[in-house]
């Protein structure tokens, strides 16, 4: 489910947020700061932001299941489909890796500090209850023994969050774990957010599966969380952190990670050496078309079309937002975005694109492109967003022009 705010808070989809903004919860998917990296949606927004974000969440009771992707989740993203899927559809995703922060920012995006899962639980957890009172935390997973030590733990602070629970589910498959004595007892809990601390792989499948069954607002598949506020796994030292080498401190500490971490690393250096490239040249490449983003809604037999012109740039995609959110909510069974009057795009145009995919799936229609240059072709491949893209003249009239990529 897409988060949203009260009028009282100031939607951010104009541009990205200047760094420190707390008003950082967008009305919808075509109001988040997203960037497009390798064809994963990531928001543009620091720590206090985010932490924010997830408090205006819990105090509003709005539902919100956020990612904090690092090398490990963009290696699963690149490989399984459904982990795709998952990352798309949720609500909001925060950078947490170095090497993916430093991914994003040579690709041109902003990126204004990375948001670590176990940082933004720490931001949490020392920020002030609000209205009155602290927020509930559910502990879900972790270590054996872990999360009862981390209710402990947060029962002894005097900050924003306190414990409502913890359950340790064992090291069955996400059937066994989603059973309704699980889901009742977390339920019962009474909590603001549930905190999963299971792999990657089947905590996420379990939020995918459950979040709607949840009364908590708030879920996230954060990882070491349990064990670093139980106390039973050390955290690297901010030095450390700063500086970008927590996984070699992990690996100090746990060091059974090196297998994993040495895995990854191989495979998207691999990745990136196959693709990034030819998404560089194409950023060298690109020309301006010297005209403002533009983008018309146009109702046709079978398909809601976006003509889109001009240079579709991150800081002029206000037309862009509104265009995709009236698209999404068409009821036609395939909706394409004519590509025949555009010069540049980057990669907060193509964040907006895979928002308008989630929302095309959601209700059964499919995604199409039209017009699309070669150049175009290979970033939309290299993010592997593979729409059917058709040629032709476009939506209203215009012939096909060649289109220059900044991606």
């Amino acid at each position: 489910m897409t988060a949203s705010v009260s009028s009282r808070d100031v939607q951010v989809g104009r541009d990205f947020p200047a760094k420190g903004d707390v008003r950082a919860l967008p009305r919808d998917d075509f109001d988040r700061p997203v960037w497009c990296v390798f064809g994963m949606p990531v928001d543009l927004i620091d720590l206090g932001a985010a932490a924010a974000a997830v408090e205006a969440a819990m105090r509003d009771r709005r539902r919100l299941a956020f990612i904090t992707p690092n090398v490990h989740w963009l290696v699963r993203f690149l490989r399984d489909p459904e982990a795709r899927r998952q990352t798309i559809d949720a609500d909001m995703s925060f950078i947490d890796g170095a090497p993916l922060a430093a991914l994003a920012r040579l690709l041109g995006a902003r990126v204004p500090g990375r948001v670590a899962g176990s940082d933004l639980f720490e931001a949490l957890r020392a920020r002030p209850g609000l209205s009155g009172r602290r927020r509930r935390i559910f502990f879900f997973g972790g270590e054996e023994g872990a999360a009862a030590k981390a209710a402990a733990a947060l029962a002894l602070d005097r900050g924003g969050l306190e414990p409502a629970g913890w359950l340790n589910p064992g090291f069955g498959d996400v059937e066994s774990m989603s059973g309704e004595t699980t889901i009742e007892t977390v339920n019962q809990a009474e909590a603001d957010m549930v905190v999963v601390s299971v792999s990657a792989a089947k905590g996420q499948a379990w939020i995918a599966r459950n979040q709607h069954r949840l009364n908590a607002p708030v879920v996230a598949n954060l990882g070491a969380v349990v064990n670093f506020t139980a106390g039973t796994v050390r955290r690297a030292p901010e030095s450390w952190r700063r500086f970008g080498f927590e996984w070699l401190w992990r690996i100090r500490e746990e060091p059974a990670l090196w297998r994993r971490y040495a895995t990854d690393g191989a495979t998207l250096l691999a990745f990136a050496a196959r693709r990034l490239p030819g998404q560089l040249l194409a950023m060298r490449a690109a020309r301006r078309s010297g005209a403002r983003a533009d983008a018309m809604v146009i109702r046709e037999p079978g398909a809601t079309v976006v003509r889109l012109s001009g240079d579709l740039l991150a800081p002029d995609l206000a037309v862009v937002r509104r265009a995709f959110r009236e698209a999404a909510a068409s009821d036609a069974p395939a909706v394409r975005l004519d590509f025949a009057a555009v010069g540049r795009f980057d990669g907060a145009f193509m964040g907006l694109v895979l928002m308008l995919e989630k929302h095309a799936r959601r209700r059964g229609a499919r995604l199409e492109t039209a017009f699309l240059s070669r150049a175009a072709r290979a970033v939309f491949r290299s993010n592997a967003m593979n729409y059917p893209c058709s040629a032709g003249r476009s939506a209203g009239g215009g012939a096909t022009a060649e289109a220059a990529v900044s991606a």
